[in-house]
């Protein structure tokens, strides 16, 4: 059998959620499958990041910059059409394998239309079309996308297949770059990920100047990320902060820095708005770092019973919850251990064997 496998985004030199987990599942699937035969799609930008992979997998190179997908993979399965196509991210192109295979991440842009172009939410919205309309197996790996998809587009009810994330922890040994070290030094509050309205940072650095008034808590909020959506009045916000001196950006940071921040935060507060999955809630548990997170979207799923859920809206609520943290060192410790034993349920293994099955059509 051949698999083909849209493997453009698992190349991308700066990966976020969509491209870690498009990454991490191929390589899993190279450990577990030596029966199948597979061919990873990818674009001009590829690095030789697959070229070491077992003998039934290959690389076909598609040279398209522009519409890779539309024009480029679809010309590739006229000529070369695979057994099934697996896209974990993105859309079908408009021919694809005999079977085909999409995973759904989210469906934000239904909640937070302001944060796309018109663009993106007509592809999106085009992306699931297709899949509906081509039968495709659509795999989500959080209930909240399950009951999301069947909200909005109830002919996908019986395309739906859930798979849980993978998982793997991060590696405790290392160390932030001397550059990074110089801005982040002492006890720090830490956030991962882009600063922008859907992640809810005015809230986070609302709730933080709360908790500043606290004369013994001299803790600072590291925020690691790249700006997104609503920058401007993140920035604003800040900049009103009796604390802005104490609130530090980093930027994209690697996966080294950013593993680094994790082993020496005080605590993670994670107060968004809308998630997918909420992959930082289980970087911080593998650190063994106590948790605030929302309690809305997939959030109180992935956290379990392993964090303190807050109402996001409420900078009070997430103030008082992380004060209690830092208060209360038994409730972080708590935590800790049940955040442990919860990422325990997610492993790339699984998520790999259970992808298979349905690129199998078992």
């Amino acid at each position: 059998m051949i698999i083909g496998i849209d493997a453009s985004r698992a190349v991308k030199k700066q990966r976020t959620g969509t491209e870690n987990y498009s990454s991490n599942l191929i390589f899993e699937l190279a450990k577990i499958d030596a029966v199948n035969d597979y061919i990873l799609y990818v674009g001009p930008d590829y690095d030789g990041i697959f070229d070491k992979f077992p003998k039934n997998f290959s690389v076909k190179i598609i040279p398209n910059k522009k519409y890779w997908t539309q024009v480029g993979l679809t010309l590739e399965m006229i000529k070369n059409k695979s057994d099934v196509l697996f896209v974990p991210s993105h859309i079908l192109p408009t021919i694809s394998g005999k079977r085909s295979a999409i995973t759904i991440h989210d469906l934000a842009w239904k909640y937070f239309p302001e944060v796309y172009s018109k663009n993106e939410i007509k592809t999106q919205n085009f992306s699931i079309r297709r899949a509906i309309v081509k039968k495709a197996s659509i795999i989500v790996y959080s209930k909240s996308t399950e009951l999301d998809l069947k909200k909005f587009y109830p002919k996908t009810t019986k395309l739906i297949k859930f798979v849980p994330m993978g998982f793997k922890p991060i590696n405790s040994d290392s160390k932030l770059s001397d550059e990074l070290a110089t801005k982040v030094s002492g006890k720090y509050i830490l956030f991962v990920g882009r600063l922008e309205s859907k992640k809810n940072i005015i809230n986070l650095v609302k709730a933080y100047s709360m908790l500043r008034s606290e004369r013994e808590i001299k803790d600072k909020l590291v925020l690691a990320g790249n700006p997104g959506f609503g920058y401007d009045e993140i920035k604003q916000e800040i900049n009103l902060s009796k604390f802005k001196n104490d609130i530090i950006e980093t930027g994209f940071v690697s996966d080294n820095n950013r593993n680094a921040l994790y082993k020496n935060a005080s605590l993670f507060a994670f107060p968004s708005l809308f998630e997918g999955f909420g992959f930082p809630i289980l970087e911080a548990f593998s650190a063994g770092i106590p948790v605030v997170t929302s309690n809305v979207s997939s959030m109180p799923e992935v956290a379990g019973a392993g964090a303190i859920l807050v109402n996001p809206k409420k900078p009070f609520e997430i103030a008082a919850s992380m004060s209690q943290i830092l208060n209360k060192p038994q409730i972080g410790q708590k935590l800790i251990t049940i955040g442990k034993k919860q990422i325990t349920k997610y492993s790339w293994d699984v998520c790999a064997e259970e992808t298979l099955k349905i690129l199998e059509g078992k």
